[in-house]
């Protein structure tokens, strides 16, 4: 039965944060972030530093945001049990990475219950019967514009190879949704396929397996980790393929404009998929505390309440001179990334 719950808290926690017909500033927020993995993943580790800034930022809107970051490592069961604890310790907000897309409905249900906003960041939840938020990147666009791209450049019956990320991940299963949508419009040919998990070291290790293989291939389509896999070229001395993409970190960016300084050398594809989400889904949330309602309109998919943010930035070899300064700029385990503020949101997606 679908729960309607949710709303009833955010109308009661509004009601005791802010006050009413009073002044006074909000009370202290105590916001716990449930997250998937962080160490060794530069994605998660500037998805938490965003989400930090973003707290910090709210004191202008009277919010004083204190911050505790809890880590599962893929495991759903350990999810799980964090966030139990976050409820049993009385957090206002709790922003999760879900692990897994569905399975978390009682335990969602007890923290609004307890009066707890909860709210799914960069992942979609996708059970029908908890009535949540769902704040995430459109995954489908970054899949099927990668793979969109690489069919103009390389042409119809190409030849690529298909390495995606975690199988059973909403995040990666939409964008392999959007993958194979490209790949069935442009007529390429997948001749190899793999999964790296957003781990370098396994993305190293596949790419060197299949290039092992003496599977012969034009462009290699993968979902982030690019660098890693192309270290793959570099260890083995094999000849770089015609194409390589996506990618958005610093390193990834500086790796290709140094290698096509001089002339094109492979064409590639820098994709934001942002870490702020998590940052933009915190401040959907205190929007919420100040009493505002989001607007009918703007849900992808109306049953499960998930709206979709759009992918910003990218640049390929014909545009890239305009990202110079920025990808010189940035660290090499660094992604692009970029969040909505409290105002932002309020503007594009509230009443």
């Amino acid at each position: 039965m679908k729960r309607t719950l949710v709303f009833l808290v955010v109308l009661v926690m509004s009601l005791g944060l802010l006050g009413v017909g009073n002044a006074e500033a909000p009370k202290d927020i105590r916001l716990a972030s449930h997250n998937a993995v962080i160490e060794g993943n530069p994605y998660r580790v500037r998805y938490e530093a965003d989400i930090q800034e973003a707290a910090k930022a709210a004191s202008e809107y009277g919010f004083n945001v204190s911050y505790a970051s809890f880590v599962s490592n893929w495991d759903a069961a350990t999810e799980a049990q964090q966030i139990q604890n976050s409820i049993n310790e009385g957090y206002d907000i709790i922003l999760v990475n879900p692990v897994a897309p569905t399975g978390m409905d009682p335990i969602i249900e007890k923290a609004q219950e307890a009066g707890i906003l909860y709210i799914n960041a960069d992942c979609i939840y996708t059970s029908p019967d908890v009535n949540i938020l769902n704040i995430a990147t459109d995954q489908y666009y970054l899949g099927y514009r990668t793979a969109t791209y690489a069919g103009e450049v390389l042409g119809k019956g190409a030849k690529v190879v298909m390495m995606a990320a975690l199988d059973g991940n909403s995040a990666n299963t939409d964008r392999q949704n959007g993958f194979q949508k490209g790949i069935e419009e442009q007529g390429l040919e997948v001749v190899a396929t793999g999964n790296h998990d957003w781990d370098a070291a396994k993305a190293t290790q596949v790419m060197t397996e299949i290039l092992n293989s003496g599977v012969e291939f034009d462009g290699v389509l993968i979902s982030q980790c690019a660098e890693a896999a192309l270290a793959a070229f570099d260890a083995t001395g094999k000849p770089y393929p015609k194409f390589f993409g996506f990618n958005d970190t610093g390193e990834w960016m500086q790796r290709m404009i140094e290698l096509n300084k001089d002339e094109r050398k492979m064409d590639f594809l820098v994709l934001s998929n942002p870490p702020g989400v998590g940052a933009s889904a915190l401040n959907f949330g205190l929007n919420i505390l100040l009493g505002k309602e989001l607007r009918d309109d703007i849900y992808s998919d109306p049953s499960i309440h998930s709206i979709l943010l759009e992918s910003k930035e990218q640049f390929n070899y014909d545009t890239m001179d305009a990202y110079k300064e920025k990808a010189a700029a940035m660290a090499p385990g660094d992604a692009i990334t970029y969040w909505l503020t409290v105002d932002e949101v309020a503007e594009q997606f509230f009443k």
